[in-house]
């Protein structure tokens, strides 16, 4: 029997109502689910055909205050294709699908949504390189939270801030910045948060906490490998399989982590298991998450189950089948 959340077969409603809505937003929170679970390679078809359908319910004539949640249902497709495509290595087309995100959330005046576009898009630039252009999009979704009062979009922003200054090697304000995140974390409403924002829990927190301490280890200061180990282990623990890839990352910088310290055995073991996350997830993002650990793993070749994974790595990375 054919799951009427995602039967494309429907005929358009001449006046589509708040339940094609509802309809449309289930769509895109189980879609999410996949993208967190199994990578963006293994959705992101299915997010580009939904938003065809949203548009179409767009050029509908749409009552208000259907017609304002609708954009903000479509604005967030938008924003998945944009995540899905960066996870699948089409960079070009995930800025295009943010810019019809923002531009469409501005249009039905959510805020909320706009800051976590902007969070998005400074992640892709966090990823490939550019911290100062990813520190001008947080600053902006900075601006949106504050308009619209959301601690949690505030506290993501705050976190990921405090990720480009540690990759810029400023620690101080990457610490200022991170104490920040935890305090509006803290402060947030207990209320359910929107879709886009549900994965930002405790856990995220620890593995942002983690996140940062780590970069700055490896950015010469090795002192704070020891509070990454902490943070890290923590959010390890507690991601299910519903949040495989975001464990996989964690288990990359945890392993990285322990090599930094001289727990090489650990290290090893720790990072076998993170490539062997990968193997399983359809993200490219995964091999670029894996170099810093094959960076350190190199250079402790001399030790037989490093050297091991050292190989695991490298024939992960290069591997041209993976997405």
């Amino acid at each position: 029997m054919t799951n009427p959340e995602f039967d494309l077969r429907q005929a358009l409603p001449e006046r589509p109502e708040l339940l094609d809505v509802e309809q449309l937003e289930a769509q895109t929170r189980a879609l999410r689910a996949v993208d967190y679970r199994s990578g963006g390679g293994m959705c992101r078809d299915a997010v580009l055909v939904r938003i065809h359908r949203g548009h179409e319910l767009l050029a509908a004539a749409v009552a208000e205050p259907v017609r304002t949640r609708l954009c903000s249902a479509v604005a967030d497709l938008h924003n998945l294709a944009a995540w899905t495509s960066f996870d699948s290595g089409h960079v070009g087309a995930a800025h295009h699908h943010l810019d019809l995100a923002l531009a469409l959330a501005e249009y039905g005046g959510n805020d909320e949504l706009a800051a976590n576009i902007r969070y998005r898009r400074g992640r892709i630039y966090l990823h490939h390189g550019a911290p100062d252009e990813a520190l001008a999009q947080f600053q902006h979704g900075r601006l949106a939270a504050r308009r619209c009062g959301s601690d949690l979009a505030a506290s993501i922003l705050s976190a990921n801030q405090a990720w480009a200054y540690a990759k810029k090697g400023n620690e101080q304000l990457a610490l200022d910045l991170l104490g920040r995140a935890t305090e509006e974390f803290e402060a947030a409403a207990p209320a359910d948060p929107p879709d886009w924002a549900r994965f930002f829990t405790e856990t995220d927190v620890s593995a942002m906490v983690g996140t940062v301490h780590t970069e700055l280890a490896l950015h010469r200061r090795p002192r704070r490998a020891q509070v990454a180990i902490a943070a890290l282990t923590d959010a390890v623990a507690r991601y299910g399989p519903e949040m495989a890839r975001s464990r996989s990352f964690c288990q990359a910088m945890l392993a990285a982590d322990h090599l930094l310290e001289g727990n090489l055995e650990q290290g090893a073991r720790i990072g076998t298991e993170a490539v062997d996350a990968a193997e399983t997830l359809k993200s490219v993002r995964t091999k670029d998450r894996l170099r810093p650990l094959g960076l350190e793993a190199e250079k402790r070749r001399d030790h037989p189950a490093v050297r091991a994974l050292s190989e695991h790595i490298t024939a992960f990375v290069v591997s041209s089948t993976h997405v």
